[in-house]
């Protein structure tokens, strides 16, 4: 299980051209966890872009995506980076076949996020048990739809947390109000609980320092302690939840792991090995 760590931004686009020099930009910048993010969007049931019966887009397997020593060195990058995949499906029609057809390749993601566009698709996203989702990512540019409090305060009792983005805030302003509105929305039905801060960036310019992000984050209606951990505790607990899901939990669970450390000794835990030991050895 991959654990996150320092400052995180769960959301660089995976974009063919840019994405090397973004994710090292963003490592640089003094950001530890990164997420690689693909979008994908269902269009089967779209009046705009008419589609034979069944026939889907397609959705591609996790990017593989690795820095080598010399690029981390050139970049005065000294720990080693978190590079996580992640997942972003947009989608209106709950009864859309979607998401069954292309479970599997979607579980094999570390994030899974939902933009729904409709309360139907909200719904579904919050209590669905087909794919366990991790982050809903509302699109602040749909205004006409109003989605039930009662699913946002439901979704953060499951564990899901919501997803602001200053990316296309920086170079559009009518974006930048648009996600000052869904941020007082959010804060009105949950009390801005469960609420990370990511770039959303396609290019390295879109990027900014993580003590510039918490100043966002307070233009973004959150208080200075939750700007702060928009982009570090609450990301850290999408990371866990994300690999709880994984392993079969339906909420945060704690685990219990004996760490090996070269240069420390633990009395208590060599002991603990030799009584287990001993104990395997009564019960053969």
């Amino acid at each position: 299980m991959k654990l996150a760590r320092g400052f995180c931004d769960l959301n660089i686009c995976a974009t063919d051209t840019d994405l090397k020099q973004t994710v090292l930009k963003a490592l640089s910048m003094g950001y530890q966890t990164v997420a690689i993010n693909r979008e994908v969007t269902d269009e089967s049931t779209s009046d705009k872009k008419k589609r034979k019966k069944g026939e889907f887009p397609v959705v591609p397997s996790p990017p593989k995506f690795e820095l080598s020593k010399e690029d981390l060195r050139q970049h005065n990058i000294t720990r080693e980076p978190v590079i996580l995949t992640r997942i972003t499906v947009t989608y209106s029609d709950p009864g859309s076949a979607f998401l069954s057809k292309f479970r599997e390749v979607i579980k094999q993601y570390d994030i899974i996020a939902f933009t729904p566009t409709t309360e139907g698709a909200l719904k579904q996203t919050v209590c669905q048990t087909l794919v366990d989702v991790d982050i809903i990512s509302l699109n602040p540019e749909d205004r006409n739809t109003r989605f039930a409090r009662k699913l946002l305060r439901l979704a953060v009792e499951r564990d899901i947390y919501f997803e602001l983005s200053y990316g296309p805030c920086i170079t559009n302003s009518c974006s930048r109000q648009q996600t000052i509105t869904l941020s007082h929305l959010l804060h009105q039905c949950s009390r801005s609980a469960n609420i990370i801060v990511t770039s959303r960036a396609r290019i390295p310019s879109h990027l900014r320092y993580p003590y510039d992000v918490m100043n966002l984050g307070r233009f973004f209606g959150l208080t200075e302690p939750a700007a702060k951990e928009a982009i570090v505790s609450q990301s850290h607990n999408v990371v866990y939840c994300a690999a709880a899901r994984r392993k079969g939990a339906a909420k945060c669970v704690a685990q219990v792991t004996v760490l090996d450390a070269p240069n420390f000794k633990y009395d208590g835990l060599d002991n603990a090995r030799k009584y287990l030991k001993l104990d395997t050895e009564i019960n053969d």
